[in-house]
């Protein structure tokens, strides 16, 4: 009889011991699939902050070149006015000149025809009078009147030929400057093209990275659900924790203080503004006691180490530009069962100083204090699910 009792008891001994090498095995190939799902976010994230910044520098350009388009646009606009106003101007001129043409011709036909018919009515002519002076004063009077038609004839013709002359030069001249503004014209014309066209491939590779953009976020996304998932998986291990608790197992409602040497508290449970310029969630689901790094963080309370995640070597004060997700954020971390109901986890650890499935004491020293994972300085997340959920840890600390 006392021999089989001995071996129930070895064979509960060995199941009770199986399940938790089983339970510590099923988290560390949990922690493995967040670890490789937090990787991949972050790869993706970095690749999306790229062309992010790719995407703004060409917005950027296609703003600069709407502002030269606009500019070229109206240059464009006043050399085509000032053709215009030029094309008016030089057919104005041509319209003078052929009217100063006319003028010219027809009194240039008046003079000989008045030549000719002097002759041809039989006429006194100017030798005439010089060679036969009948009367002198009828001389001089015929000589005078004479003289003066055709002193009024050269000059009319001589006037009408320098205005010729100065509409041909000003029509000369508008040609000139309107040979200048059409080329002035067409090389604009070409800057405009130019710029449209650098418009358009800006337009282009916008458009390819907006296409580049969602496919990231699309895979950040998926990483997202999947670091969730693990998440979840978390809290329903911390729950089957709960659910397998020692028969008679209950929690106290006392714990040490994970961090002795703490300097302050510097994030409370429940919602808060995230740090750091969006790193770290806007839902805190612990306390964080910032410290020194590398000072020691203890045990709670006695219970087995069930998860151990000690894989991020990214151990400094996190920007947004490079904040990391290993181990879903929280960097090297650990979880607890104490066999009530009751896990504790202790996250962002420079180090941990144990093993899954290893029995710890209240009091020892388990990991010390770092800033890896999602971190704006050194400091312990503390963090405590009673029977699977999330609670403040405050009231169960001493």
């Amino acid at each position: 009889m006392k021999r089989k009792i001995i071996a129930i008891m070895m064979i509960i001994v060995m199941c009770v011991s199986l399940n938790v090498s089983i339970f510590a095995a099923s988290m560390t190939d949990l922690q493995n699939q967040k670890n490789e799902a937090a990787n991949e976010m972050k790869d993706a994230k970095d690749q999306l902050k790229d062309v992010k910044e790719e995407k703004s520098e060409a917005l950027s350009a296609i703003e600069e070149l709407n502002a030269q388009i606009s500019e070229s646009q109206e240059e464009l606009d006043r050399l085509n006015a000032e053709v215009k106003q030029l094309e008016a101007s030089i057919k104005q001129a041509q319209t003078e000149l052929e009217e100063a043409q006319a003028k010219q011709e027809e009194q240039q036909k008046a003079l000989e025809d008045r030549i000719v018919a002097q002759y041809t009515s039989g006429s006194i002519s100017y030798w005439d009078i010089l060679l036969n002076p009948e009367s002198p004063l009828k001389f001089l009077s015929s000589l005078f009147m004479f003289e003066k038609i055709v002193d009024y004839d050269n000059q009319l013709i001589e006037s009408i030929e320098k205005e010729k002359q100065t509409i041909e030069e000003k029509k000369t001249q508008l040609d000139e400057q309107k040979s200048k503004v059409k080329t002035a014209k067409a090389n604009a014309e070409k800057e405009n093209v130019k710029l449209r066209n650098a418009k358009t491939t800006k337009n282009s590779k916008v458009a390819q990275l907006s296409a580049e953009e969602k496919a990231l976020q699309d895979k950040i996304d998926e990483y997202q659900k999947e670091m969730d998932q693990a998440e979840a998986e978390m809290k329903r291990l911390a729950a089957l924790a709960a659910a397998n608790k020692k028969p008679g197992a209950v929690f106290n409602g006392q714990l040490k203080f994970p961090c002795p040497a703490y300097s302050r508290i510097s994030s409370y449970f429940g919602v808060r503004s995230s740090p750091g310029g969006g790193v770290g969630s806007r839902n805190h689901k612990g306390l964080d006691l910032a410290g020194s790094h590398g000072i020691p963080i203890i045990a709670a309370d006695s219970g087995t180490v069930i998860k151990v995640s000690n894989t991020c070597s990214h151990d400094y004060p996190k920007k947004v530009s490079t904040k990391c997700s290993c181990g879903g954020g929280y960097g090297n971390y650990l979880m607890i069962d104490h066999g009530n109901g009751l896990v504790t986890l202790y996250a962002h650890c420079a180090s941990i100083n144990v093993s899954n499935g290893q029995k710890v004491s209240a009091g020892q020293k388990i990991a010390s204090v770092g800033s890896t994972g999602y971190s704006t300085g050194n400091h312990l997340h503390f963090g405590v699910l009673l029977n699977g959920t999330y609670v403040n840890p405050l009231p169960y600390i001493t």
